[in-house]
């Protein structure tokens, strides 16, 4: 593509994500020029309200592309398309005129939602089977508009659209307002069948039909640049804006999720083991939660823990604050395989369905006088393994993969930590150049494919270049310290208080 004289064959991709805004420019061969991250704040207003402002979001947008274009001469003229990565179960609201009901949305670990007011007629369990939302129904757009709707009846009334966090910011770029099935299929009315919103589902609700916005392939152009969100990015006017992904989604396709059977773990503050599959894997016990693909036919699928680099954090600030993270993963390395008998269970901020339920907390187990601080690093370290390995071999049983287990994120960057994941998982790994980009990297592809640069999603798998083989040393080491886990969370899960729903 060329544009006076100058060849626009750069991308400009975005990750909205819960800390803040990475920005990132992309080559059609799959690689990143520069990168950038901006953060922006989270309040928590009440117990389980976790909110953040869309403003926040925009500023963030503007700073984080003026800084990428600072730091890279030349490129503003180069830029031929913009997608973003967006952070999933937004609920913003806007009305008549697409603007803000409200200067604060709750963001997708907000519990605020209202199961108990959209599941009469239909129950919770064929909701998920429907929908593939795994995560508590509190999370999800469609019980939280019965939050919206009892707390301020007045902003509910003037609410004509809920709608996502990247969507939001499409539609502030362009003036036109959609989403992507991905995005959709968070919003707790999507069917994953039919690949629309599902009637039932909606009246259900009590919502209109056309409260979420209209649905449209990831990689179709939603609209161009504007002259005045231009003005605030520093960008020329008219660059074409693509639907993009929800993260979920944006990261498997950055993370080489292109094809039947892939699978990834992500391991950050919180981890998750991911499949790509021409169809949803749904469990009733596991609950893996279901997100439809960018890529069209596909389906990602995936089973969390969701305190594991968090839970690691804990401990560094509780044992070693003030020292780096890497030096404090370290000290695991003055233990043993099975932490001389420590077992810890990483559920500090709740479980899964699979590690018994929201309300499930986590702890050491096997503490005795002779563990010190390297026994409890590694039994951190071995827990949030154990916990990944219940995941992993759950979704390789109900989706019949067997491809290699690619890792990411900050949780792959450690020699010992990686260890002792290849052999808590019994498998090799796979290990990425692509780090923490993976997002980015799945929304720039978006907008390749869209610009018809890319013919192929699977083009994005040239940036996973060099990729590291950690074979399983000795994994049989770990056989104890293996029943000592699973005995600690079944121990754990039976001292969780029964709670009644809220009504």
């Amino acid at each position: 593509m060329t544009g006076l004289g100058i060849e626009r064959d750069l991308v400009l991709a975005y990750d909205l994500g819960t800390g803040g805004c990475k920005a990132s420019l992309w080559t059609p061969a799959a690689t990143m020029l520069a990168e950038t991250v901006v953060p922006y704040p989270t309040s928590h207003p009440a117990p389980g309200r976790n909110e953040q402002a869309p403003a926040d979001w925009w500023d963030a947008v503007a700073a984080s592309t003026r800084h990428l274009l600072e730091r890279s001469p030349g490129a503003r003229e180069r830029i031929a398309g913009i997608a973003l990565s967006g952070q999933s179960l937004g609920a913003v609201q806007l009305d008549e005129r697409g603007e803000l009901v409200a200067p604060t949305t709750p963001i997708w670990s907000d519990t605020r939602g209202r199961p108990d007011a959209v599941f009469g007629g239909t129950s919770e369990a064929e909701w998920y089977r429907r929908t593939g939302n795994g995560f508590g129904a509190a999370l999800y757009p469609l019980t939280k508009a019965a939050a919206f709707r009892a707390d301020d009846p007045d902003a509910w009334g003037r609410t004509r659209h809920l709608v996502g966090s990247k969507d939001w910011i499409n539609l502030r770029l362009t003036g036109e307002l959609a989403t992507d099935p991905s995005m959709a299929s968070g919003s707790g009315a999507y069917d994953l069948a039919t690949g629309g919103y599902d009637d039932e589902l909606l009246a259900a609700a009590e919502l209109p039909q056309d409260v979420f916005p209209r649905i449209v392939p990831s990689s179709e152009r939603v609209g161009w640049i504007t002259a005045a969100a231009a003005g605030d990015l520093g960008l020329p006017t008219g660059i074409p804006v693509f639907a993009g992904a929800v993260d979920n989604a944006a990261m498997a396709l950055g993370s080489r999720g292109t094809a039947e059977g892939r699978i990834y773990a992500a391991l950050g503050s919180s981890s998750w083991i991911t499949v790509t599959s021409a169809r949803p894997v749904i469990d009733d016990h596991a609950r893996p939660y279901v997100f439809a693909h960018a890529i069209p036919g596909l389906f990602i699928s995936a089973l969390s823990t969701f305190s594991s680099g968090t839970s690691l954090e804990w401990l560094h600030q509780t044992l070693a604050p003030g020292t780096d993270t890497a030096t404090f993963i370290d000290l695991a390395a003055g233990s043993v395989p099975g932490a001389r008998g420590v077992s810890f269970v990483p559920t500090l901020a709740g479980g899964t369905p699979l590690e018994g339920g929201s309300d499930v907390r986590g702890g050491f187990t096997g503490l005795h006088l002779g563990a010190g601080p390297a026994d409890l690093v590694r039994a951190c370290l071995e827990g949030i393994a154990f916990s990944l390995d219940r995941s992993l071999a759950r979704m390789r049983e109900l989706s019949g993969s067997r491809e290699p287990l690619l890792i990411t994120g900050g949780g792959s960057r450690s020699a010992l930590w990686n260890r002792v994941y290849a052999d808590i998982l019994r498998s090799p790994l796979q290990r990425s150049t692509v780090d923490q980009q993976a997002a980015t990297l799945g929304a720039a592809a978006i907008a390749f494919v869209g610009l018809g640069i890319w013919d192929d999603y699977a083009r994005a798998d040239a940036a996973h270049t060099g990729l590291d083989e950690i074979v399983p040393a000795d994994p049989e080491s770990y056989a104890d310290a293996r029943g000592r886990f699973d005995a600690a969370v079944s121990a754990l899960a039976s001292l969780t208080p029964t709670q009644e729903n809220p009504s």
